[in-house]
Parts: C-alpha cells; structure tokens; sequence
C-alpha cells in the first residue's frame, strides 16, 4: 500500500477515471489551476487500480458506468486496498440510485452529467480542504497530547483550526446546489398517464435546498395516490427530514399491494418518523389524497396541512386538516374526508409558502376565484399564483409547491425548475470539429465539418489566421457543419470582423444562418457568399495543435466578450460567463 504519512510537498495527485476521453481531457483543464503534483488518468477501474496500487493519491474523480470494472467495484476495493483519497462520483440524473450507492460506499461529493467546470474545480477544492483539515486537526491533537504545558500554543493552534472551519462556510453554498440537485433526483419525472384526469404540478423551493416533497403514484390499474408534505424550517435540515418522510411512507398494504386509505398512511408515516427519533421540534406537514379514477371518488387526510381547495361544479370549498403535524405525538389520530370529483372539478394542493409571502400573496378566496375559471391555461395559473407568493416578500424566500388536479382530458406537466435554471443547464460535450485546409487560385480554403466546440476553436483560429497571412481571401465552408456552439460563433465573428472583408463564408446552413440571425452577427451574414466556389482538390486536415490551458480560456474570453457587445439580449445572456471566465484566466494564471 503507498505511503500516505506526508502530504505532496508540491501539490495534491489526482486521479480522473473516465472511459471518455474528452471528459477526461475537460477534467485535466479544469483542475490545471490547482497546480496538481500529479494528474493521473484511467479509462476504468482495473486500470485504476495499478495507479492506487503504487501511488499516493489525495483526490479520486470517478464515473460511475464504465467498462470492465465500473465505479461501484473500483470504492469497494480500494476500501480495503486504498483507503486513504476522498472520492468524487460522476453520474446522470437518471442513475440516481447508483449516486446514492457511491455516496454510501463513502464518496465525498457527487457531480451530476453534463459536467459543470466551475463546480468540479469547487468539489475538488473542498476535498482538498477536507484533507487539510483532517491533518491539521490530527497535528493539532498530537500536539496537544504532548505539549499541556504549553497554554500558548494550544491556544493559537486552536485559534487557527477554527479559522480553516470559518472558511468552509463560505464553499457550503456551493454544497448546497448540488444538494439540490440530488433533491430533486427524488421528484417523480414523468407525469403518469391519466385518461380522463391531468395533473400540474410546481415546485420552487426558496433556496438551493427546501423543505417541500411530493409525489404522484398510480398504485393500480384504476387509484392514484397524490402526496404532499411540507417539513418544518429551512434548507438542509428540512430537506433531510422530508427525505426521510419519503422512504418513510407505505401506500400499498404489504400482504395484499391493495391501496391503503390516507388516514392509514398517515398513521403509519407518523409512527415511523418517531421512531427515527427526529429532533426536538421537528415536524412535517402533509396531505394525501386517494384517488378512484373510475368513480371520481377521492378520500383525503391530511396532518396539520394548508386546507386543500375543492372546486365543484363552480364553486369553492376549503378541505381543512383531519389531524395534527406528522413526528409530533406517537399516538396521533387521524381522520379523512371524502369527496366525489365531477367533469372540469379540481383540486389544488399546495405548502404554506403560497399563502404565507409577501403582500401580494394569494388568498382562499382569491384562489377559488382563479380556480373556478373553466377556460383557464393551468400552466399560467400556477405559476401566477407563484409569482404573487413571491412578489414583494421582505424575508427570506419561503418553498412553495402546487398539486393542480383537474377531471378533464389534458396533458399533465410536472414544473421542477425555473426558465432560469434550464437555460443555465449546459447539453453534453459535442465531437470536436472536423477542419480541413488547402489553396486554389489564389485563395485558402478551410472546410468545417461535424459539430463545433470550443475545444478546437483555438485550432479554427490559427489555420484562417495563417491562410489569411499569405492570401488576399479566405473561404470558410461550413456545408458539412451541423452545430457550432457560442465560442465558435464568437471566434468566427472575430475572424470576419479582423479581417476587414479577407474572410468570406459559403453553403452556410439553414440552422447557423438562424443562429446568426439570433446573435446578431450582421457582419457574419454579410459575408456569406451567394455564389458558393468549389473547394481544392487537395484538402489537408488541419493538425491539432499542443493543448495550453491558458490559451484555451483565453480564446473562451475573447469568444464571448465579443459577442456580448453585439447586443442587449447578448449581453444579458453572455455577462455571466465573460465574468466566470475573466475569473477562471485569473486563477489559472496564479496557477501558471
């Protein structure tokens, strides 16, 4: 086994474990500012192990699916053969379950696909951290064990411990979006198919991580079960504790798969939860409804939750709660109601964030009222009421989630995240682009094929530029392009714009031209050659040039300040990046 009694003397070693080597490539230049000693890479977990076999390792990046041996096998066996790094797993939203199961073999941290740089480079940072702290605190123990007499230095190595703990709070906001992250693996994801019945859901918890839980089941071929609960207080705490309701609750009778009724449900969520024991003043409220889509049917409890709102037939009616707050009292009682759903009847489910806002927060009656117009859009309707909730609110943001069930044909949706949000998801990496180079008559030519990303920009780059030192017109074809993201975008832009007119495009397809058109890139569609030349026999590949990080987030800058400044909608949509990425050139930098 390696050594571990002294950490690197010039940096940590990390090992990245990936069967992709462009994610393994992303990796090493997201994690080059930390002025690694060593950069090991594997493309599965055998060859890993030869590396943890003979090598001192601080930091283990690993995928969870991989050939012959997966992330899974690799934990367990370095448990027992190489103990010592701290592990951070890479995984899909979709395999929610195989996170969990790393996180139980004791990763660190868990990142979900498509990566994201900034928040690997903060994971990696925090794991470094963690391992400084667990030497310090062992030197400090140590020291203290040996030296009682010395009240001093106790006193200033204590001093200097509490200031390393000050400094994690600042990287637990990071923490907590990724929390989020796993929170929300625990959302359902896809509405079930309802003849006869839609269902529209919102959630919105008021900070990374909340307090809100629900769920829609179909328990068999005609009952559906609809759960929502709402866990006392804010952020990590209220998260643990609805998790905890979550795989707390049974809805089917064990002996039998037979729907149980909500009360029953109730009763037993609540006796589980204290069992757990949780802590003093921690409780959850909640609503369950039992739904017979055949009949219309539908039995409700619900433990000291928001009154649920009835339309029937025009009018409204409140359905209060039928007992107290679930992990409150072990013998609780609980109660349930029962109302029967005609054509176009709705029920509206939601926490106390809705009611309890800002000024403009919703009332009941202000709720029947909207809920009672037949013609309208539900989408618009919940989050209407969620912007009203939020509207002019002067504390902290509270969660709020909505159940909209409706008696009607229709296409049931589950909202789990703002416009924001998506917008900010970033898609998988795409193939590198294909770059073919030759001269004819006087011109250079230089052929893009594939889909474009920002690791072969600084490639494009170079090759017009070169071209365009020894001829008077370079053509770029892009006739065999399928994407180009927003880097290659910008470095295009730069390159027609630099060049006053040297620099024409042909055969521009219908997709980039509307990504012109979107961007504002005039001076680009300007430059597009309507009578299209044919390109050189001779058509070279362009060689890949070394790989320096530096340069690479430089060519990112450039990219995107430039098209930043085309625009107001650029500018709104671009800043944040130019500002992430002017900080990322400056840490790699220091790092240099």
């Amino acid at each position: 086994m390696p050594d571990r009694s002294q950490a690197p003397s010039a940096g940590p070693t990390l090992l990245v474990v990936d069967d992709d080597d462009q994610i393994r490539r992303l990796i090493a230049i997201a994690l080059a500012p930390l002025k690694p000693r060593l950069l090991l890479e594997a493309d599965n977990g055998v060859a890993a192990q030869r590396h943890l076999r003979h090598t001192p390792v601080d930091v283990v990046i690993t995928d969870v699916v991989m050939p012959e041996m997966d992330g899974h096998e690799l934990m367990r066996w370095a448990q027992e053969h190489s103990p010592g790094p701290l592990w951070i797993v890479l995984s899909g939203l979709d395999t929610f379950d195989a996170a969990v199961e790393a996180l139980q073999l004791g990763a660190f941290d868990f990142l979900v696909k498509p990566l994201r740089v900034g928040r690997l480079r903060v994971a990696v940072r925090n794991a470094l951290d963690q391992i400084r702290l667990r030497r310090d605190r062992e030197r400090l123990y140590h020291e203290l064990e040996q030296r009682n007499a010395q009240l001093s230095r106790q006193v200033t190595q204590l001093t200097h411990l509490c200031r390393i703990l000050e400094d994690q709070s600042e990287r637990i906001r990071e923490d907590l979006a990724r929390a989020e992250v796993i929170q929300r693996a625990l959302l359902p994801q896809q509405p079930p198919r309802l003849d006869g019945w839609n269902v529209e859901t919102l959630y919105r918890p008021g900070r990374h991580v909340g307090g809100d839980l629900y769920d829609i089941v179909l328990l068999d071929d005609r009952h559906l079960g609809l759960i929502l609960a709402d866990a006392a207080g804010h952020g990590v705490a209220a998260a643990m504790l609805s998790v905890l309701l979550k795989h707390r609750l049974r809805l089917r009778d064990p002996a039998t798969g037979a729907p149980l009724e909500p009360a029953e449900v109730l009763r037993h969520a609540n006796r589980a939860l204290r069992e757990d024991d949780p802590a003093p003043g921690a409780f959850i409220t909640a609503v369950y409804v039992l739904l017979d889509r055949v009949t219309g049917r539908a039995r409700l409890a619900a433990a000291g939750h928001p009154p649920t709102v009835w339309i029937h037939r025009g009018e409204g009616r409140l359905l209060d709660r039928t007992g107290p707050a679930l992990g409150l009292t072990a013998d609780a009682h609980y109660d349930q109601q029962e109302v029967t759903l005609d054509h176009r009847d709705r029920l509206l489910l939601y926490t106390d964030g809705l009611l309890d806002g800002g000024p403009s927060a919703p009332t009941h009656d202000e709720l029947i009222e909207a809920l009672t117009r037949p013609d309208g859009n539900r989408v618009e309707l919940l989050r209407a009421f969620h912007e009203a909730a939020t509207r002019d609110a002067s504390h902290d943001p509270d969660d709020v989630t909505l159940i909209l069930l409706e008696r009607a044909e229709g296409v049931s949706r589950f909202d789990d995240t703002s416009p924001a949000e998506r917008r900010a998801e970033v898609p998988p990496a795409p193939e590198p682009l294909r770059i073919l180079q030759g001269e004819s008559a006087g011109r250079g030519f230089v052929s893009i094929g594939g889909t474009g990303s920002w690791m072969r920009c600084q490639v494009l780059y170079e090759a017009v530029e070169a071209l365009a030192a020894r001829h008077a017109e370079v053509v770029i074809d892009l006739d065999g392009c399928d994407y180009l993201d927003s880097t290659c975008l910008g470095t295009l832009y730069e390159l027609v714009a630099a060049h006053d007119g040297a620099i024409r495009l042909q055969r521009v397809p219908a997709r980039l031209r509307e990504l012109f058109e979107e961007l504002s890139m005039d001076a680009v569609l300007d430059r597009i050659r309507p009578d299209p030349l044919p390109p050189p026999e001779a058509m070279e590949p362009v060689e890949r040039s070394p790989e320096d990080p530096a340069e690479q987030a430089r060519r990112l800058l450039a990219a995107h300040e430039i098209l930043a400044s085309l625009s107001d909608d650029n500018r709104e949509q671009f800043q944040h990046v130019v500002n992430t990425l002017r900080e990322d050139l400056r840490a790699l930098g220091r790092g240099l």
